[in-house]
C-alpha cells in the first residue's frame, strides 16, 4: 500500500509539472498584447519582465490546457479557476508577494463594450512556490477579493479577450484596496489600469490572455453583466467564510490527478 501511495504521489507531481510548460517568450507576450490591442485598450503600455503561464482544467474532459497568448478556449476549458505559474530569471521575485487580476474589456460585445471592464478575478497575497527558473506555482492561503468568474460572453457576440495580469503587491495593499473594491463592489465598469494607479500596484510584471466566444447553443437575451455575476465560484472578500481561492485551481488539478491515479492503482484514500 505504501509503495502504491508513493507511486501515486510521484506520478501526480510529474503530471502537474508537465502542465507547466511554455512555448513563448516575454517578447512574444508583449507583441501579442499589442497585436490584440490590449495596449492601449486596457493598458497604456506593457513591458513584462517575467512569464505568466496559465493552466486550465477542462470542466468536461479533465484535460489541462496551457494558455498561449491569444489562444481560443471553449467555455468548458476555462470554467474552473486556473493554476498559474511564474517564470523569471529575476531571483528578487522569489520573495515577493503578488496580486493577480483577470478582466474582460469586451463586455457585452467587443463592438459595444459599455459594461467593460468585467472584473473576473482579483486575488492578492500570492507567492512563488518553487523554482522561478523552471516555473513556480503562485499560491496563497487567503481568499480573493473578487473570486474567479468563468467567462460567459453573450449570444451573438464575437469572442472576448480575457486578460490576466500579475502585479507586485505593495505592503499597504490590503488597507488601500478595500477603499476601492470589496465584495459588494460591482464587477462591471472596472478599470484595472486606474485601480493599479490608485492602490500603487505599478505596471504588471507579467501577463497572459485568451479568447472565448459564446457557446453555439447559447440563447439570445443573455447579457454579459448578468451572466458574469453567475460564477463558477461566488465572489469573496478577505473576511469571507468561503474557502481560500487564491491558490487558483492548484488543488483542483491535484485532486483530479490523484483521484484518477488512485482508481487506476486500486487504492482508496478513505
Amino acid at each position: 500500500m505504501f509503495i502504491k501511495l508513493l507511486t501515486i504521489a510521484a506520478i501526480a507531481v510529474s503530471c502537474v509539472s508537465a502542465q507547466n510548460t511554455t512555448n513563448f517568450t516575454v517578447a512574444d507576450v508583449a507583441q501579442a498584447f499589442n497585436s490584440a490591442k490590449i495596449v492601449p485598450d486596457v493598458l497604456p503600455s506593457f513591458n513584462p519582465t517575467a512569464l505568466l503561464n496559465v493552466v486550465f482544467l477542462d470542466n468536461t474532459t479533465g484535460v489541462s490546457a496551457n494558455v498561449t497568448p491569444g489562444a481560443n478556449l471553449t467555455r468548458e476549458q476555462n470554467a474552473l479557476r486556473p493554476q498559474v505559474f511564474l517564470t523569471s530569471n529575476d531571483t528578487s521575485l522569489a520573495g515577493q508577494t503578488f496580486v493577480l487580476a483577470m478582466v474582460d474589456p469586451d463586455a457585452p460585445t467587443p463592438q459595444n463594450p459599455t459594461a467593460a471592464q468585467i472584473r473576473h478575478l482579483l486575488a492578492p497575497g500570492l507567492q512563488a512556490n518553487g523554482s522561478l527558473a523552471t516555473g513556480a506555482a503562485l499560491v496563497n492561503n487567503t481568499p480573493a477579493i473578487s473570486d474567479f468568474l468563468r467567462p460567459t460572453p453573450p449570444a451573438g457576440s464575437d469572442p472576448h479577450r480575457y486578460i490576466l495580469l500579475l502585479f507586485l503587491q505593495p505592503s499597504n495593499f490590503t488597507s488601500v484596496a478595500s477603499q476601492f473594491v470589496n465584495a459588494s463592489t460591482p464587477i462591471s465598469n472596472f478599470n484595472i489600469s486606474l485601480f493599479a494607479q490608485e492602490v500603487g500596484l505599478g505596471s504588471p510584471v507579467a501577463g497572459n490572455f485568451f479568447l472565448t466566444g459564446p457557446d453555439t447553443n447559447t440563447t439570445n437575451g443573455t447579457n454579459s453583466t448578468a451572466s458574469a455575476s453567475s460564477p463558477a465560484s461566488s465572489p469573496t472578500s478577505p473576511g469571507s467564510t468561503n474557502p481560500p481561492s487564491s491558490s487558483v485551481g492548484r488543488a483542483e488539478l491535484n485532486l483530479v490527478g490523484l483521484t484518477v491515479l488512485a482508481a487506476l492503482l486500486g487504492v482508496s484514500f478513505l
